[in-house]
């Protein structure tokens, strides 16, 4: 950025040097445009920076620190909107072109017409012209600036979600003041130029007469001619020399006394500096004649105004051989295209006022429109049910909006129907799914399959509509069976392979352990299960993790396979925590896997909840986990209660929920209770 600065700095400087004369030393800079344009493009103090050149550099030019105080304010009174929490808000809206006008309004004008009056003591016409060419000049700033930023901002933005945006209302504002403004200034510029052209030859057709006449009397006696010549000599305050081609020098007509002794020592040629002067060159250039205007060198007048208004004008003719110079003040002429600004700026500055009241309106009528047909606006808000999301826009009077809203209705119907759609096809689905998960609640069924001892109590609750993990619990030649299992994956997937998965192991525990023996080959169950699923679904990768417990009431013992699941919560009588390891890995994965039983003896009073990981793992809005620990400590106060498996397990899911609060549960939620 501090490069960037640098060369924007340059080019500040460049337009405000090369800048666009009016009349009297008075000319349109533009230095600011470019520090505005900076401002509005990027935040923070950078256009300060590029506007502090252009304020020394009009020092230089004019003299007088005057405009730069202006221009400095002037741009720290934007920044300090612009920088503000609405200033993005203004900028993007267009309202800082109205700011930068009631600044250059209420603030600029008077200071310039206030500094001038009482320090540098000009007249009252030269100052009410300053402070009004400084409104004009003000306003041409701020919209070359801002038509630089709106379209520097809408090339970027590429229509990309993120970048920088311009609305409408100020394409609209921006538009209609800038056409009004400038096509004012084009009117009065063409007409200034016509007026001009006009009395620069009225000045030289008087020259060239008078020279016609002074070389006709030089070699004439004619007393009334003479007498007629120098009454116009001295009404116009003009010096007259002439030279014969037979004289060495030029000789003072009618041997007034000379008033301008030292014109090379005193004056500068300033042909350039006016319209008016580069007009009479030319005009003189065609009829084989020299116009040159002169101007007071700074040193001797150093008021640029001044110095414009005691000017002369230098002619030189060739007549019949004679060569006349003629000498004459341009204070008058110069007045007279101060008038025409005098008349000029207030109707300039009263079609700026007109301009950005019309431009607002024009702006927020068509910000109005859009709104109004986009049911924004204040009335339809309160017409506009809230049910009504996908509603049709309203048509408008303005044909541009009116397709706009037609194309857009277009499209809202296609999506109405396409929601309607699929409404329907998701209310068929849900249908699906819930029915999904009413037959899976049935399928698992209850804990009516086993006695009264041990004491068993069953809950699954899915994440979705059907779940992945289930329970069984059945009896068996005086044994009693308990299975918690989670099948990878959730929903109506998971819940498809659950139900193969629970057949395979009910049918295979119900062959191998239907007659009595000492242990139960629950291995074998669990080996038989793996090596189908692994075999004839490879392809699927569907795997499940598994507790499988045979409690064997005579033996007071419980035989387990504990197939890559979590790890049960075994508490004995006492309370004391009793371990039980992995005998195996997830099943369905891995074709001849290898599982072993593990038996452990327990007796009345022990306590056995098997749950799978989505008890441990329950989270709540702070991302916090349930964790094993706390299941330990629940299962271990409930058992000092000595209260059912069916209490049990109803205290560990409302811990779950206080716990879980308003978190989304993500994962099926399986709880096995088991009191002996």
């Amino acid at each position: 950025m501090p490069f960037t600065v640098v060369v924007l700095a340059a080019i500040a400087v460049l337009v405000t040097v090369y800048n666009y004369p009016l009349f009297w030393g008075i000319q349109f800079v533009f230095g600011m445009s470019v520090a505005l344009a900076t401002l509005f493009l990027k935040r923070g103090w950078w256009g300060l920076i590029v506007a502090i050149p252009v304020a020394v550099v009009t020092y230089f030019m004019w003299g007088a620190p005057y405009a730069g105080i202006s221009f400095t304010t002037e741009i720290i009174f934007l920044t300090l909107i612009r920088n503000s929490r609405s200033g993005e808000k203004i900028l993007r809206n267009g309202s800082i072109l109205i700011y930068d006008f009631i600044y250059n309004a209420l603030i600029g004008a008077p200071f310039y017409y206030l500094s001038y009056t009482y320090i540098v003591k000009a007249t009252e016409e030269t100052t009410l012209l300053l402070a009004q060419k400084s409104v004009v000049n003000g306003v041409i700033n701020s919209l070359i600036a801002y038509i630089v930023y709106a379209g520097v901002t809408l090339y970027l933005n590429r229509r990309y979600e993120n970048r920088q945006t311009v609305s409408m209302q100020a394409l609209a504002l921006t538009t209609v003041y800038s056409v009004i403004v400038f096509i004012s200034l084009f009117m009065a510029d063409r007409l200034y130029g016509s007026v001009m052209i006009i009395k620069a030859n009225s000045i030289f057709e008087e020259m060239d007469t008078m020279a016609t006449l002074v070389s006709k009397a030089a070699t004439s006696q004619n007393e009334y001619q003479d007498y007629a010549i120098n009454m116009a000599i001295e009404s116009k305050n003009t010096e007259v020399y002439y030279k014969k081609s037979t004289d060495k020098g030029y000789a003072l007509y009618m041997n007034n006394t000379a008033k301008y002794k030292n014109l090379d020592k005193d004056y500068l040629k300033a042909n350039s500096s006016s319209r008016i002067s580069k007009i009479l060159a030319k005009v003189a250039g065609k009829k084989d004649s020299e116009m040159k205007l002169l101007l007071p060198k700074p040193e001797i007048e150093p008021a640029r105004v001044k110095r414009y208004l005691g000017g002369i004008w230098v002619a030189d003719f060739n007549k019949n051989g004679t060569s006349i110079k003629i000498i004459q003040p341009a204070r008058r002429d110069f007045l007279v295209s101060g008038r025409f600004f005098e008349r000029a700026f207030p109707i300039i500055n009263m079609t700026i006022i007109g301009g950005i009241l019309l431009s607002i309106v024009i702006a927020n009528g068509i910000e109005k429109e859009f709104l109004t047909v986009l049911g924004k606006s204040k009335r339809r808000k309160m017409q506009i049910q809230e049910s009504e999301y996908y509603r049709s826009l309203e048509l408008s009077p303005v044909t541009e909006i009116k397709n706009f809203a037609k194309e857009i209705n277009r499209r809202t119907n296609e999506i109405n129907e396409a929601k309607a759609r699929i409404e329907e096809l998701n209310n068929i689905a849900q249908k699906q799914l819930n029915t999904a998960g009413e037959i899976q609640q049935a399928f698992l069924g209850d804990s009516s399959d086993v006695g009264q001892k041990p004491d068993v109590s069953l809950f699954m609750r899915p994440a979705l509509n059907a779940g992945g993990d289930w329970y069984d619990a059945f009896d068996l030649d005086n044994k009693t069976f308990i299975i918690v299992a989670d099948v990878c994956d959730k929903g109506v997937g998971a819940a498809l392979f659950m139900s193969v998965f629970r057949s395979l192991i009910r049918y295979s525990a119900e062959n191998w352990c239907a007659e009595p023996s000492e242990t139960e080959p629950l291995d074998q169950v669990i080996s038989s299960v793996n090596d189908y699923m692994s075999t004839e679904h490879e392809d699927m990768t569907m795997f499940a993790t598994v507790f499988i417990g045979c409690i064997s009431h005579p033996a007071k013992r419980l035989d387990y396979v504990l197939a890559g699941h979590e790890e049960p919560v075994l508490l004995n009588s006492k309370g004391e925590k009793q371990s039980l390891e992995v005998t195996g890995p997830a099943i369905g994965l891995f074709t001849g896997a290898e599982y072993s039983m593990n038996s452990i003896f327990i007796e009345e009073g022990s306590v056995l909840v098997g749950y799978s990981d989505g008890v441990v793992d329950a989270r709540n809005p702070e991302g916090e986990s349930f964790g094993h620990p706390r299941l330990v400590e629940i299962v271990r106060c409930m058992q000092e209660k000595k209260v059912s498996a069916q209490s049990l397990k109803e205290e560990i899911v409302s811990e779950l929920e206080r716990h879980m609060k308003d978190a989304e549960q993500f994962d099926d939620i399986t709880i096995a209770t088991v009191i002996m």
